[in-house]
């Protein structure tokens, strides 16, 4: 009985919660990589109605879409996008709804004077499928936080999770995030279930597939991908052998899956690798061209604590006229239950992490937690010039479980205080 009466806590906890994610999914400000993302929906339907050959990366084939548009085929992931697409046409929406997509160099009036913006209804299926991607990411993430943590610390976790500004802001709006998110929560379900449990090789097939399916939402995964596989092998250290064959199989896996999900590839699957790093180094330098600025060691320090808590980020352009734009939508969302308010507290949140860092040595999966976060920190120091808060979101996982930890740690020493007993 006392097992049906948590699991019923656990279930209520998480419905009110995951309701709160989905509210004022409407009212999101507007970005305009939402019309891009969008744009790309048309894959799944070319997908669906000519085959897998439409998808394949051929550089010299002409699009309706533009050469763009098969750049963006092997950039990004191809999660969103289809997933978009699938729900458009289970609503009834179809491909001739679509837009074109958003024009970087010109401004706001020139791409809706082009066609450049979506259609409100497919904005808004957009937004609920990504929002729906959110709330499954939270869901796995709170399995996750129960088993490394344990039950009440995992509620501290998903509450201080759900409620961060920016995981609100980019799940709730049809990108690339939700989706990403939601593949970053199934590795950390699945590494929990492998660093807590007995090495079964279901598990590693589920770490494969999580894997495979993360990389294929974002291709920026691979940060938290490679430290994590570092952990389970450091805390598989003692059964070495067979620690290896399954990080090996979850990586064959992992790779399989993410060729199953990128048709593009398909054309030519040694040549597309080496254009995928060719298009990202051009593409990076452009952005930090037209968005970005000479970043300093400190801002880029700064920026791994800062944003994964702090105020929302509206939009990454450096030019002015996006805050007149926006600024109607970002009041009308601030003066809803989306929790902008949340960053007030950033201080106080700062020193739970302090005490959850102190505290981490002492859990069983402690490795697990730190490898994947400074993994990860190093990672977008290192290889990240912009100042983007989106970039940063795959940190909110693990600072989620530290603070939860900080206040676990805070109410234990006080009710020890409290205790007739305490000296």
């Amino acid at each position: 009985m006392n097992h049906v009466r948590r699991r019923l806590a656990d279930a209520l906890w998480m419905s009110v919660l995951l309701l709160y994610a989905m509210l004022n999914v409407a009212t999101v400000p507007f970005h305009g990589d939402e019309s891009t993302i969008l744009g790309m929906t048309n894959d799944w339907f070319r997908l669906t109605n000519e085959g897998v050959s439409a998808l394949y990366y051929q550089p010299k084939r002409l699009e309706s879409l533009g050469r763009g548009a098969q750049e963006l085929r092997v950039l990004n992931g191809t999660l969103a996008p289809f997933m978009y697409g699938a729900a458009l046409q289970v609503v009834g929406i179809g491909a001739d709804a679509l837009h074109g997509m958003w024009d970087w160099a010109t401004d706001w009036w020139v791409n809706q004077y082009y066609g450049h913006f979506p259609r409100p209804d497919v904005l808004f299926v957009g937004r609920w499928a990504s929002a729906l991607a959110l709330c499954v990411a939270l869901a796995c993430f709170f399995a996750a936080a129960r088993r490394l943590l344990g039950r009440q610390p995992a509620y501290l976790a998903l509450l201080i999770l759900t409620f961060m500004p920016a995981v609100l802001l980019n799940g709730r709006r049809a990108v690339f995030e939700g989706v990403a998110l939601l593949g970053a929560a199934l590795i950390w379900l699945a590494a929990a279930r492998l660093a807590t449990g007995k090495t079964r090789y279901g598990d590693w097939l589920l770490l494969g597939a999580a894997c495979g399916v993360a990389l294929a939402a974002k291709h920026t995964n691979l940060l938290l991908i490679a430290p994590t596989f570092g952990a389970l092998l450091w805390l598989g250290r003692a059964t070495f052998i067979r620690t290896l064959r399954g990080l090996a199989l979850a990586a064959a896996l992992m790779g399989t899956l993410f060729l199953a999900l990128n048709p593009a590839w398909w054309s030519d699957p040694f040549g597309v690798p080496r254009e995928v790093l060719r298009l990202r180094a051009e593409l990076l330098a452009i952005q930090t061209n037209a968005f970005g600025r000479n970043t300093t060691v400190g801002d880029r320090l700064l920026a791994l604590v800062a944003f994964p808590f702090g105020a929302p980020q509206y939009f990454e352009d450096t030019n002015n006229a996006w805050q007149d734009w926006l600024a109607e939508s970002i009041r009308s969302y601030e003066n809803g239950a989306q929790g902008v308010a949340w960053y007030a507290a950033a201080p106080l949140v700062y020193a739970l992490l302090l005490i959850g860092i102190a505290s981490l040595p002492k859990q069983r999966a402690a490795a697990l937690i730190s490898i994947p976060l400074f993994g990860m920190a190093a990672g977008l120091f290192l290889s990240n010039p912009l100042l983007w808060q989106r970039y940063y979101l795959p940190l909110s996982f693990p600072l989620a479980l530290l603070a939860a930890l900080g206040v676990a740690r805070l109410s234990a020493l006080f009710l020890r205080m409290r205790s007739p007993n305490a000296r």
